[in-house]
């Protein structure tokens, strides 16, 4: 949710009429997305499918149950009007937890990257390094924008998504939102510089003969460590901003837009119950 309350957090795993169909099929996503960095054999898209099988059920099984309950309690607090600015903190804190088990799955499976060839390897690499390159490519297309242009560009993009959840905003969350959008520490070109080093380390590990494992497991479950100080201050400052931002937003809540959050909520809930008695059956 890290749009209002964060109490629609799982909309990028459920968003919209589709989203129960296409979490069922994520790990068939996967694999294909996988298959777009570098070409299998036979028996390694065997092994592939069996494992991103396996991590799928483990998600949805384990994974969804602990987003269900956070997501209820913090509905709940909203219902209630009881939510405190430490909530959305903690509950954001909670989420990066939860992120963190994904990881620490992930690299239980790293293994998989040793079953590549070399040529295999350097293929992964390469066209990891052309998504790198499109990324900063896009980045310079916007640099070039007038900067007014690009900020109006992300408060109407914001308000979408904000208006999707409570409706029209008043004049005042226009402010808000105005003043987080200005307020708010450009990331963009650090956090570009922040990849390409993890890309870096990254081909240093893989492309040795025999992988670093303790090198690997360190990218896959620590890749904070290469980020600069300077990215590091500005992540910070940003994760403050929207905090308080989304705190105004809470308090400015009209009778009708609270409704219409708790009603948001309760739509991902039932959804989320879906998903998770579909993957216990």
């Amino acid at each position: 949710m890290y749009r209002l309350l964060a109490v629609i957090a799982f909309s990028i795993l459920t968003i919209g009429c589709t989203a129960n169909l296409g979490y069922k099929f994520a790990d068939t996503l996967i694999e294909w997305k996988i298959k777009d960095y570098v070409d299998l054999t036979s028996a390694q898209e065997e092994l592939l499918a069996k494992k991103v099988d396996e991590m799928h059920l483990w998600h949805a099984q384990t994974q969804l149950p602990l987003y269900r309950n956070e997501l209820k309690k913090l509905r709940n607090k909203v219902d209630k009007q009881t939510l405190k600015k430490k909530d959305i903190s903690d509950f954001e804190d909670r989420l990066w937890a939860y992120w963190d088990n994904v990881l620490v799955r992930t690299e239980a499976e790293a293994g998989l990257l040793a079953t590549l060839s070399l040529k295999q390897r350097q293929q992964l690499i390469r066209r990891l390094e052309e998504t790198q390159e499109d990324r900063y490519q896009r980045f310079q297309d916007d640099q070039e924008e007038n900067p007014i242009l690009r900020s109006l560009d992300r408060i109407s993009e914001v308000e979408e998504d904000l208006e999707g959840i409570i409706g029209s905003l008043t004049k005042e969350q226009d402010k808000l939102l105005r003043s987080w959008v200005a307020d708010s520490p450009e990331l963009r070109g650090q956090w570009l510089s922040y990849r390409s080093n993890w890309l870096g380390e990254f081909e240093k590990v893989l492309l040795k003969q025999t992988i670093d494992e303790n090198r690997l497991s360190a990218l896959i479950l620590d890749p904070q460590q290469l980020r600069s100080e300077e990215l590091q201050q500005k992540a910070d400052e940003n994760s403050q901003f929207r905090k308080a931002f989304l705190w105004d937003m809470y308090q400015s809540l009209t009778g009708e837009q609270r409704k219409k959050v708790i009603e948001k909520a309760d739509e991902y809930i039932d959804l989320l119950d879906s998903l998770i008695d579909d993957f216990n059956d």
